[in-house]
């Protein structure tokens, strides 16, 4: 069904270049509905509409308990650089200057929020569905041919009964169109893709705080286990110094004849065990700072490191382990992404069904004929399109179930979620105990060795200790030390875990907050 038309106006070589102006206004000056802007900045929590996406339970389809999913305060990068080293600190090097760090420079994190701005122009593009489309086009053609120089002539109002038409001769034509299209009904589908896009984007907001909440973990554990290298190294420093001590002291033996040759040999091959082990724990401590800096995507300088372990901002939390599970399954943001995902497949398979049910369309066109920009025609056409697919070959029946099947799979995922997230909730307080309990331990054994070894040295001065128990002493004493320093690393890095499994550190550079 569709109106056509001739519009009378005088004619003149000015009036036919008046087009486009006129459409160049009407660009200008009609609304633009596009998606809702992103900036990215790693430091800032996700957005939309203006508000944080930060509650798990907002996400339409998720079923938990109530919760937040609190995500980090905004806080300015030191400068416009992207990667940036840290200043040294007089205290030492604090574990909140790694995570200020990894914030700003870790490519991870840099990802996500690209993925945010990609969902975001999604959102747009599907929004964009709704407005009309105007196109302009000019196309030029010249022809002998009877019927086409007779169509030519006669949209042009220049066709004459004087003329020969079996032979036209040539015949120029300028045709301009303007063509207008606007589709009013689809069956629902642009509005299930504009839902579709929105939860996309909710999903990719959570996405990103569940990398934050990843990266700030991962921080922590190459900043407590930088603590376990520099022990490690200080107790085979010290072991080094210990045996070439003894060693010395069994030369002296000998020498008096209160000791065999095999004992010196013997302590000697220990001293070579002992200073071995002294460059792999060197080497273990520069690989540990390599592993930070590539945790915070950026150089990391060597910097004093504070003289005893400091506890993380989160050290004080004191938890249940079924009320930690409550909260992870409340707060963790993967859930909340996954709960957007499902969202998303849901609008998907609405859209999929769009194409059970007809589109209406309306259409119109504005058209200028000249053939010599002096003298022509205009004329226009407005009409209402409607359609609907009979049959497609099962098109839109395998659309449907294929988004249908990916809405179970995504529920499955789901629920393997759940299953992972107290899995890790309970590993991490069995790790938490684990760490405590052997951090007990070696605190009373330390001393114990100590003690032991310095008993042993008494006695093999005075010739009632063989050189045997003079090395398990020393050896026993070295271990207890590193035991004791990987005990406390692992204390700090089971509570850092604990953190991560209950969602908690997606709002570690804000301590001020409420858990």
């Amino acid at each position: 069904m569709g109106i056509t038309g001739k519009i009378k106006r005088p004619s003149g070589p000015g009036n036919f270049w008046l087009l486009g102006p006129l459409l160049a206004l009407f660009f200008l000056v009609i609304p633009s509905k596009g998606g809702d802007t992103f900036h990215f900045s790693p430091l800032v929590p996700p957005q939309v509409n203006g508000s944080p996406i930060n509650n798990v339970q907002s996400v339409p389809g998720f079923r938990g308990q109530a919760g937040l999913v609190p995500l980090p305060a905004p806080i300015p990068p030191p400068s416009n650089q992207l990667s940036e080293e840290i200043p040294p600190n007089e205290g030492g090097f604090a574990l909140g200057e790694a995570i200020r760090l990894a914030m700003i420079n870790n490519p991870d994190l840099e990802a996500a929020g690209r993925r945010i701005a990609f969902s975001d122009a999604l959102l747009a593009r599907a929004r964009s569905e709704f407005y009309p489309k105007l196109g302009l086009s000019e196309a030029y053609g010249v022809t002998n041919n009877p019927v086409n120089a007779f169509m030519f002539l006669l949209n042009q109002a220049q066709f004459t009964l004087n003329r020969d038409l079996n032979h036209p001769g040539g015949v120029d034509d300028f045709h301009t169109q303007a063509l207008w299209q606007h589709q009013i009904y689809d069956g629902g589908r642009r509005s299930a893709m504009v839902s579709a896009a929105a939860a996309g984007r909710d999903a990719a907001g959570f996405e990103l705080a569940a990398a934050q909440n990843a990266l700030v973990f991962r921080v922590a554990e190459a900043y407590y286990r930088l603590f376990q290298a520099r022990e490690l190294l200080g107790v085979r420093r010290e072991a080094v110094g210990q045996f070439k001590n003894h060693l010395q002291m069994v030369q002296t033996r000998a020498q008096a004849g209160t000791a065999v040759q095999s004992d010196v040999l013997t302590m000697e091959v220990r001293l070579a065990e002992a200073t071995e082990a002294l460059i792999s724990a060197g080497n273990q401590e520069e690989l540990t700072w390599l592993i930070l800096q590539n945790v915070c995507g950026a150089v990391v300088p060597r910097q004093n490191l504070p003289r005893c372990i400091p506890p993380g901002p989160w050290a004080s939390h004191i938890d249940q382990v079924e009320s930690a599970v409550a909260e992870a399954r409340s707060r963790r943001p993967e859930l909340g992404a996954l709960a957007s995902r499902v969202q998303a497949a849901q609008q998907d398979i609405a859209a999929a069904a769009a194409g059970k049910y007809p589109s209406v369309n309306l259409v119109g066109d504005y058209d200028v004929f000249t053939g010599d920009l002096n003298r022509g025609n205009d004329s226009f056409f407005v009409g209402v399109v409607a359609s609907l697919t009979l049959f497609d070959g099962a098109r839109t029946k395998n659309d449907v179930r294929k988004a249908e099947e990916k809405l179970c799979e995504l529920r499955a995922h789901q629920r393997r979620l759940l299953l992972d997230i107290e899995l890790s909730v309970r590993r991490a307080f069995l790790q938490l105990d684990d760490a405590r309990r052997r951090l007990e331990v070696t605190n009373r054994t330390i001393g114990q060795a100590a003690e032991s070894l310095r008993e042993i040295e008494v006695r093999y001065r005075s010739q009632a200790a063989t050189i045997t128990q003079l090395i398990d002493a020393q050896v026993a004493l070295s271990n207890t030390r590193v035991r004791h320093a990987e005990a406390q690393a692992s204390v700090e890095i089971a509570r850092a875990a604990l953190e991560q499994a209950t969602g908690r550190l997606v709002n570690a550079l804000n301590p001020g907050t409420e858990h």
